[in-house]
């Protein structure tokens, strides 16, 4: 059973590394300035108001184990002090974009 669903799974991965592309950035910015802006720095050039602690956007984006995956784990399953954000997949999608883009080259 498990290596059946491993296997259903598979093609599901190929699509990932093609969310960038797919997803609306500019959704996705607007998404984490309402969603997440009030606890963390969503941007390279904005830091006030911010809680204490947390990491930036970019921060996690710099992660070498961030992805797509983890990113959408997180957000369906919120930990903390996160609040259960209830977005629905699209707005997942183009808010992980988004994350995924603040990567340095």
């Amino acid at each position: 059973m498990v290596k059946k669903m491993r296997w259903s799974i598979a093609p599901l991965l190929l699509l990932l590394p093609g969310l960038a592309e797919a997803a609306d950035l500019d959704r996705g910015r607007a998404l984490a300035e309402r969603w997440c802006g009030n606890c963390h720095v969503v941007d390279r050039t904005t830091s006030a108001g911010r809680a204490d602690g947390l990491p930036t956007l970019p921060a996690i984006a710099a992660k070498r184990e961030t992805t797509a995956a983890s990113l959408k784990g997180v957000m369906s399953a919120p930990h903390g002090r996160m609040p259960d954000l209830s977005l629905g997949a699209r707005d997942q999608d183009d808010l992980i974009a988004y994350i995924l883009s603040l990567r340095p080259n």
